[in-house]
């Protein structure tokens, strides 16, 4: 064989096995960026659906609506931190599994429903309404938080699916 198409061969075989060790590569990294998202997507949600456990039960949630349509009594609502993780990652959304994506942006959709519904019960304005009113208000949060916690434990186990499919692979 003439030494120039060895050369060529050699040169096209040493092209392919760079290209396939960069591909490789790369979807190694990429596969370790999706586990990284997902992880901290994850540890964030916990922490919220901790926070809203802490609400009590539909039960407890009722009581309390009633004695504030019943007295000028105010319960104080704590501002809920921004979601800095998912804003730090949303730009990047797109390459997280579609099984995840759909679960975990309904679930912030809704927190940014209960950020925006604390941020009027929390307006000055909430004291000078009528007792009933004001009770109603709080009835709303105490709904739009139920329905974020369902919405985190859908995302959670969405996004524990996944990575538990990852493990696998």
């Amino acid at each position: 064989m003439e030494p120039a198409l060895i050369a060529v061969i050699g040169a096209v075989v040493g092209i392919l096995l760079t290209n396939g060790l960069k591909l490789w590569l790369d979807a190694r990294a990429r596969a370790e960026r999706v586990r990284d998202i997902q992880t901290a997507l994850r540890a964030e949600i916990r922490s919220h659906r901790h926070a809203f456990e802490l609400l009590g039960s539909e039960a407890e949630w009722r009581a309390a609506v009633s004695e504030m349509a019943a007295s000028e009594l105010i319960p104080f609502t704590p501002q809920k931190p921004p979601p800095f993780v998912f804003d730090a990652i949303v730009g990047e959304i797109h390459i997280l599994p579609g099984a995840v994506v759909d679960p975990v942006v309904l679930y912030y959709g809704q927190y940014a429903t209960v950020r925006a519904t604390i941020d009027d019960l929390r307006d000055p304005q909430v004291k000078e309404l009528d007792p009933l009113r004001r009770a109603n208000m709080f009835n709303d949060y105490f709904v739009v938080s139920a329905y974020a916690l369902q919405l985190a434990n859908e995302a959670i186990e969405a996004i524990n699916l996944s990575l538990a499919r990852n493990e696998v692979q």
